[in-house]
């Protein structure tokens, strides 16, 4: 086979076919070159062509949401990789496998004035799973050995629990455009990816399931989960338990509306400060990535907590409660599985406390809603009851994701966001992969209007694909800063709030994305039927609902207060 002349790198794409790393994300570039040939004359590997390195990553990070296995991303050096930093953050807090290729100059030519030239080895230290490099110009069998054992390692570290993001540098000479016939002459073998090992022997398993039986007050929180139909079963057993509250988030895509607790903010509201007592637990079990809701990050740092277990494997052990008493790397389902087993002998009505509140809440956000005035609060209701079935959401981030946690979680919908970090710029990025990833399944994105003004490279991908639909809230700049306690009072509000008289229209022409713009429910209702169906052109559809006029952080106060009030 013809390919990249340069044998080591003609040796890692062949690697990575091997191992099923068929995605591969490219952006433009000449020290990159030999990879983008390697890559490009391989027929099991999809390449998507995406400019922007920072969009890159972020469709990287949707794909391998939506794929569930690593996804490769490829640079050139210089900037182009610090590009990559903010997703593979992301990545790294929220257990995405990401591959990450990085050409670079080599080391002679680091700090020697050359352009597209810093230092590469060691760039994401803080927020990578594992790095490694490849070594200069290798040509002997002992050197070509190498390069395979590091390649293997890379793809080994990527695929295994717990996942995570993982950086490969490889230094390349000049020229860079040459091809040859490659014929491997060692054998290019399928990685083996370990199982996790547990930190948990088996007697402090069984010492824990003894505190679970013993213990009245026990709450179960579990946060963001890409999907958590595994865990629903076991989840189900244990709900039945009468000391055991159940707290999702519908980050978590888990459901039962007879057991769990919902809407954490909703139903923490309905709980006065006289009851708190009662409502507080004795044994917290925290599963899952982050959580949303920072008003049960405060109850639950305030509480008077006994036993406070973190469970599953993750590349950092966070204490999200400030009272974590033990560290659980065990895989959830056989931890759960013992905990199902205890009988639950001690008379209490602790699940019972939780979920009257969340059925007193639900009760009172619908009177609610049903007189709200037009407002966010108001929009959301709407955009989340006309979601089509089996569709994926991507929520963006501040006050978006926030909304949604108010409002029931969708039957049969997928719940996506970027929670590991949180920040606003890889929403429309992260759809976009999702969408990419699966053609047959429609992908709505909610997003804020800043978050999509920061992410708007995001629409500038060659394979922009038609099963993408994008509600943009827009109400002219960061809304979140003036339902933060603090913020709208300060003097400084407007630059927090940042206002500004932008719109997506323009955008949206220079993309080829159908566009759409309302002002009332009204007219978002009119304009649905016609938004979700796919065209002739196969192309992505936006829509832009301004609520910029309304009062949206009083409605959302006053929301708060009637669900705290006893009527």
């Amino acid at each position: 086979m013809e390919t990249t002349n340069i044998e080591s790198v003609a040796y890692l794409v062949a690697i990575l076919t091997k191992n099923d790393i068929s995605e591969v994300i490219v952006s433009p570039g000449s020290r990159n070159a030999p990879i983008t040939i390697a890559l490009a004359r391989q027929s099991d590997i999809n390449i998507h062509l995406i400019h922007d390195e920072r969009v890159a990553a972020f469709v990287a990070i949707g794909m391998a949401d939506e794929l569930k296995k690593p996804v490769a991303i490829v640079c050139t050096s210089g900037s182009a990789a610090l590009n990559y930093a903010p997703a593979v953050a992301e990545a790294y807090y929220r257990l995405v496998p990401l591959l990450v290729i990085t050409a670079d100059r080599p080391a002679f030519l680091i700090d020697q004035g050359d352009g597209q030239c810093i230092r590469q080895n060691g760039i994401y230290h803080n927020f990578i799973k594992a790095e490694f490099k490849l070594p200069e110009q290798a040509s002997t069998v002992k050197e070509m050995e190498e390069v395979i054992a590091t390649v293997e390692e890379a793809i080994q570290s990527v695929s295994s629990i717990p996942r995570g993001p993982v950086h490969l540098n490889v230094p390349l000479y000049e020229p860079l455009y040459n091809v040859a016939e490659f014929n491997p002459g060692q054998a290019i073998k399928k990685v083996n990816v370990p199982k996790p090992l547990p930190n948990v022997k088996e007697s402090k398993i069984n010492e824990l399931g003894e505190i679970w039986r013993q213990t009245k007050r026990k709450l179960i929180i579990i946060g963001q989960l890409n999907e958590g139909q595994d865990l629903k079963p076991i989840i189900d057993q244990i709900a039945e338990q009468r000391s055991v509250a159940i707290l999702v988030e519908n980050t978590s895509n888990l459901q039962n509306f007879q057991r769990y607790c919902h809407n954490i903010d909703r139903t923490l509201a309905m709980i006065s400060e006289a009851e708190i007592e009662n409502f507080e637990p004795e044994l917290i079990l925290q599963i899952g990535g982050a959580i949303v809701s920072k008003k049960i990050k405060v109850f639950l740092r305030k509480a008077k907590v006994k036993h406070n277990w973190r469970l599953g494997y993750r590349l950092i052990q966070e204490d999200t409660f400030l009272s974590k008493t033990a560290t659980l790397q065990i895989s959830p389902i056989t931890f759960l599985k013992v905990l199902s087993n205890q009988e639950d002998t001690t008379n209490s009505n602790f699940a019972n406390l939780w979920k009257t509140k969340d059925l007193l809440s639900i009760e009172k956000h619908q009177d609610f809603i049903l007189n709200a005035p037009y407002s966010d609060l108001a929009v959301f209701d709407l955009l989340l009851d006309t979601l089509p079935d089996d569709s994926a959401l991507q929520m963006g981030n501040s006050s978006v994701i926030r909304y949604c946690q108010l409002f029931n979680p969708v039957q049969g919908l997928k719940y996506y966001g970027n929670r590991g970090v949180s920040g606003i710029d890889g929403s429309t990025s992260t759809a976009v992969g999702m969408a990419i990833a699966n053609p047959n399944q429609l992908v709505v994105l909610i997003t804020g209007d800043i978050s999509f003004f920061y992410d708007s490279n995001g629409l500038w991908v060659s394979d922009l694909p038609g099963n993408l639909r994008i509600f943009l809230i827009n109400n002219n700049g960061g809304g979140i800063f003036n339902i933060l306690p603090g913020s709208r009072g300060a003097n400084e509000n407007k630059l927090f709030v940042a206002p500004h008289q932008a719109n997506a229209k323009g955008i949206c022409e220079a993309y080829q994305v159908d566009y759409k713009k309302v002002y009332t429910l009204k007219e978002v209702e009119e304009n649905m039927f016609d938004f979700y169906q796919i065209e002739k052109n196969a192309r992505p559809k936006l829509m832009e609902v301004y609520t910029g006029e309304a009062n949206n952080h009083v409605v959302l106060s006053d929301y708060f207060k009637m669900l705290s009030s006893k009527n």
